[in-house]
């Protein structure tokens, strides 16, 4: 017999020690020697870049500010406005609306940038110089903003993605503005004016600031809110909200790496000190240090040049691995085919793969044990069906049947002999007729009825059964003739040893995913004693429909359900006894 040796270690410890080790230690210096230039260079021409945007968009917001100072202080302006509020008739209110939109118009036109001008007054007119975005006026007034702007008079407050209705057409408006005007002879009634301003009027100074090799540039206010982002889904968002953006203010440096999911993002900013706008530049690290790839070309054939001197080196050592693997792929082939009756022999000088030979016929007689216990419990699930279909339809019920036929022959009622025959041999057909063990909620229920129906005769027709299940629980499928046994004991074992009224009551419902049956009756109860007794009635192996274990009611639960199903039992004495059944929401019916 061959000795088995490992030959791991000298593999490994020869491949690192020529290969891994110099290819790793030259590449990680020549690559971040290079790196560190390369972020240098980058620093500088971002930097630059951010400032001049900085300064663009500080321009920008200086200009619409004055044009919103412009407008709360327009002399000619605000009495139209104010006039407008308290004109009562509709003719003249006409007149001064075309007078206040040609003053704005005469103001405004040329700018393509405002969207829509609303002034609001102190006794709650609205005027609306175009149709703005949002909806709700009111919403409008109990912003954080409008309270703001009206406790700062005469200075311009700005806001961003304010969109009350949600309509998609207000995502073209990210940037708006408002401001308080103060009360005087020219301006009576105007407390608040609001500038809704166009995307493109950031967005044109962005663009020209934007291409591949400066990154993804953002543009946050100064309340750290973004305002401009290539990514949709950012934008008024507040950089707190972006996980690789919520530290940013935390960072003593202007620029640092952030390592996000998989990547790694280099990240740079830039805030302007008069306006307190951050100007916030992203780029996928791999993207910046993408130069340094014809470095790694270098080492890569310096590395594949070690690889073919090391190859000659171990081509006794592969032949000692290749071809038992490739039996073992082929067995593993004939596995996938059905036959699992090949044993593949491995007898190589390697301990692995003598170990990985040794593993995957252990393999093959697991999965054959585990086809026969499969088996096993199939056909055992079977016997559990077959005993206890048995023991719900035997011959001393078929007896006691007959006897109630028998007995109501002879006092004449025809039409009641007609009617109990009828429901027995529903339930005999519902038994034999159909292997499947799955019927509808619906069809149990009338297997129910007629047993009903019998058991009334039997009993003198003394006690009430009342349904209350769900009209969609009717649709779902059950465990054929599961709550016959139970209903049986209720009447055999509860209501018929008391006096007085009977009920029974079967509830059917839905609760937490699970298909809930409760059977509860009015009867002589049970002790805690007595329940325990019930569930261990299998090891009595009764079989009589009158002493159906519960148990056996169990077990037929789990082994077409699964172990989480079953049946619970609730009971005082002298009071109830409920019995509830914990069944799977099947919508088709089960193999």
């Amino acid at each position: 017999m061959i000795k088995s040796k490992s030959m791991s270690r000298k593999f490994v410890n020869s491949f690192i020690i020529f290969i891994v080790v110099p290819f790793i230690t030259i590449s990680i210096i020549v690559n971040k020697l290079y790196e560190g230039v390369l972020v240098s260079h980058y620093n500088e021409k971002v930097e630059q870049i951010m400032e001049q945007l900085s300064m663009d968009i500080e321009i920008e917001l200086r200009r619409i500010s004055l044009d919103t100072a412009k407008v709360a202080n327009e002399k000619e302006l605000l009495p139209l406005v104010n006039g407008w509020y308290e004109e009562k008739d509709s003719v003249t209110k006409v007149e001064a609306t075309e007078k206040i939109d040609a003053k704005l118009d005469y103001l405004y036109a040329y700018q393509g940038e405002i969207n829509s001008i609303v002034f609001f007054s102190k006794n709650g007119q609205v005027f609306k110089y175009k149709e703005p975005l949002y909806k709700d006026d009111g919403e409008v007034k109990n912003s954080s903003w409008y309270k703001e702007c009206i406790k700062n008079k005469e200075k311009v407050f700005s806001i961003n993605n304010f969109n009350s209705s949600g309509d998609v057409n207000a995502s073209r408006i990210d940037f708006l503005v408002g401001i308080s005007p103060e009360y005087s002879w020219y301006n009576t009634a105007t407390e608040f004016i609001y500038f809704e301003i166009k995307t493109e009027v950031l967005n044109s100074i962005y663009s020209r600031f934007t291409n591949d090799y400066v990154g993804k540039m953002i543009i946050v206010d100064s309340k750290g809110k973004i305002v401009i982002s290539p990514d949709k889904d950012l934008l008024g968002k507040n950089i707190s909200q972006v996980e690789y953006l919520k530290d940013i203010n935390d960072k003593n440096l202007n620029s640092y790496k952030y390592k996000y999911k998989k990547d790694t993002k280099y990240i740079s900013k830039y805030t302007s000190e008069k306006s307190d706008w951050t100007v916030i530049n992203i780029i996928d690290y791999k993207v910046l240090t993408k130069d340094t790839s014809n470095i790694m070309k270098i080492f890569l054939f310096i590395f594949i040049g070690f690889n073919l001197f090391f190859i000659l080196y171990c081509k006794t050592f592969f032949k000692d691995i290749l071809k038992p693997i490739k039996e073992l792929v082929k067995k593993m082939k004939d596995i996938k085919d059905g036959r699992l009756d090949e044993i593949a022999n491995i007898n190589t000088n390697l301990e692995e793969i003598n170990e990985l030979g040794s593993n995957y016929n252990k393999m093959l007689n697991d999965i054959k044990m585990l086809m026969i216990e499969r088996d096993l419990k199939e056909r055992e699930r079977s016997k559990e069906e077959i005993k206890v279909l048995q023991a719900q339809i035997n011959p001393h019920f078929i007896y006691n049947t007959l006897n109630v036929i028998k007995l109501m022959a002879m006092i004449s009622k025809a039409e009641s002999i007609r009617k109990v025959t009828d429901s027995f041999m529903k339930l005999l057909s519902a038994t034999f007729r159909d292997e499947s063990t799955f019927i509808t909620v619906r069809e149990e229920l009338d297997y129910l009825d007629n047993y009903a129906e019998i058991m009334k005769v039997r009993f003198g027709n003394d006690f009430n059964l009342m349904i209350k299940v769900q009209e969609e629980v009717k649709e779902l499928y059950i465990i054929k003739l599961i709550l016959q046994p139970i209903v049986e004991n209720a009447i055999i074992h509860g209501v018929n040893e008391i006096e007085g009224e009977k009920n029974i009551i079967i509830s059917g419902y839905i609760s937490e995913g699970y298909l809930i049956f409760e059977v509860e009756d009015n009867g002589r109860g049970m002790t805690e004693e007595e329940i325990k007794n019930i569930f261990a009635a299998k090891e009595k192996k009764e079989t009589s429909i009158k002493h159906i274990g519960i148990e056996n009611i169990r077990s037929r639960i789990s082994l077409n359900c699964g172990e989480e199903y079953g049946v619970k039992i609730e009971s005082e004495k002298d009071k109830y006894t409920r019995v509830k059944l914990i069944l799977p929401v099947l919508m088709e019916k089960e193999d």
